[in-house]
């Protein structure tokens, strides 16, 4: 019996979809799995040797803010943002305080698990310790209609794991992004459970279902607000650190630089039907995959939109680690990513302090 090509187109779809949720962000989503808080999370000490100098960083609260209310502002990016742990680790041990949080999609997950009072240790070997398998657990299918996966399961075990939480409950004012797919509004979650503010602010568009607010659909707030610093500023932040793990794949030209081709030599690269399959997540390929080709669709559009809202917004500390060799759904490079996260940190903390003191 032959199968109607409209049924078959939305079979291989499905698989292709379900293979990129899993490969590039479910991954994201298991480490939440794991957010409980026991003797040994607590006791944990990093076996990594993260580079840079003594600790703690000879760096006092009074050099970066002068006292005033700081607020961190956490870009999204999939497994680029895990680097936001490497971040909160160097800004702990400079004991600089947090007074607000802001968080689009992955950073808004980075940042619900520290508000929530997860130990930044623990939230890093959790991040060592994610395995694919454990994003199993967490898919629940659905018939797709404004997207693939219900995501149900991910909010149960948020809300297992970090608890039953309201945002206003929270010793340190949070803030999560979200989109109007439909109008491309922004909006703001600031108050009610932590968990469905999270859930939203993840809510990648036809992988996950969005969210409904009143007559809203609401999606990830990457999509929009990739570095939410406008957002943390309106929490009352008066010194903005921004953190920004987006960087276009090639930063060796000037972006007014303008490059002419002939079209004469340009042809047409066809890959196999089934090209999604290949795994090797390198970007050293001149003939992209269909994940490849999507992965590199949201990050250079968002990296764009990133360093506009960075010339527009212009935060008072600005950290942006080298995230270039690290794809939307290498999890597995956990302790590169962190690594990168703290010896950026450092680098901006210690380049902020020499401008200060005139060096």
């Amino acid at each position: 019996m032959k199968i109607p090509i409209t049924i078959l187109t939305v079979i291989i779809l499905f698989s292709a979809t379900i293979f990129v949720m899993v490969e590039s962000n479910g991954s994201i989503l298991s480490a939440a799995q794991k957010l409980t808080v026991n003797e040994q999370d607590v006791n944990y000490q990093s076996q990594h040797d993260y580079d840079s100098g003594q600790h703690p960083i000879p760096i006092t609260i009074n050099n970066i803010s002068n006292n005033k209310k700081i607020g961190l502002a956490l870009g999204g990016g999939a497994a680029k943002g895990l680097t936001h742990i490497g971040v909160l680790k160097a800004l702990d041990e400079a004991n600089i305080p947090i007074d607000f949080v802001a968080g689009s999609s992955m950073g808004s997950l980075i940042g619900a698990a520290y508000v929530a009072g997860i130990p930044i240790d623990s939230i890093e070997q959790i991040a060592l310790n994610v395995k694919k398998k454990d994003v199993i657990k967490l898919i629940d299918p659905t018939i797709p209609t404004s997207g693939f996966i219900n995501g149900k399961n991910i909010e149960d075990f948020l809300l297992t794991h970090i608890g039953d939480k309201k945002i206003e409950d929270l010793k340190i004012p949070y803030s999560a992004t979200a989109a109007d797919i439909l109008t491309g509004k922004q909006y703001i979650i600031n108050k009610g459970k932590l968990v469905k503010a999270v859930r939203t602010s993840i809510s990648i568009p036809a992988i996950f279902d969005p969210q409904k607010y009143q007559e809203i659909t609401l999606v990830d707030g990457g999509l929009i607000d990739p570095v939410p610093m406008n957002a943390v500023r309106e929490m009352g932040a008066e010194f903005i650190i921004a953190v920004n793990v987006l960087m276009p794949p090639d930063t060796s030209f000037e972006a007014t630089e303008i490059s002419f081709i002939n079209g004469d030599s340009i042809t047409s690269e066809i890959n196999g039907p089934f090209s999604f399959i290949q795994k090797s997540g390198r970007d050293d390929t001149n003939n992209p995959n269909i994940i490849q080709i999507i992965q590199k669709t949201v990050m250079i559009s968002q990296a764009k939109i990133a360093q506009f809202q960075i010339d527009l917004y212009k935060p008072d500390l600005l950290i942006t680690p080298d995230t270039r060799d690290i794809n939307s759904w290498d999890f597995y490079k956990a302790e590169e990513a962190i690594e990168l996260g703290y010896n950026a940190t450092i680098k901006a903390l210690k380049e902020y302090n020499r401008k200060v003191n005139n060096e």
